[in-house]
């Protein structure tokens, strides 16, 4: 049996940063199934913004939270 510990709690950060992921890439999804002619709206979105805020969620995620958050 596997002792399990209530002090490891999944920090409420890191649940926000793969909400906010999975968020963003099943909205890419829906908006290529939504638009399927507009190449340049894919492009611009997947090559360009998605990137972007995959490394700038990445980036929060990996930063300390302040004290004032832990509050919420």
């Amino acid at each position: 049996m596997v002792e399990t510990s209530t002090d490891n709690k999944f920090p409420v950060r890191s649940l926000r940063g793969i909400l906010l992921l999975v968020g963003l890439t099943a909205g890419s999804l829906g908006l290529a199934w939504l638009f399927p002619d507009a190449t340049l709206l894919h492009y611009l979105w997947v090559a360009q913004v998605v990137p972007i805020l995959y490394v700038v969620l990445a980036w929060w995620g990996i930063q300390k939270p302040r004290q004032d958050e832990d509050a919420l």
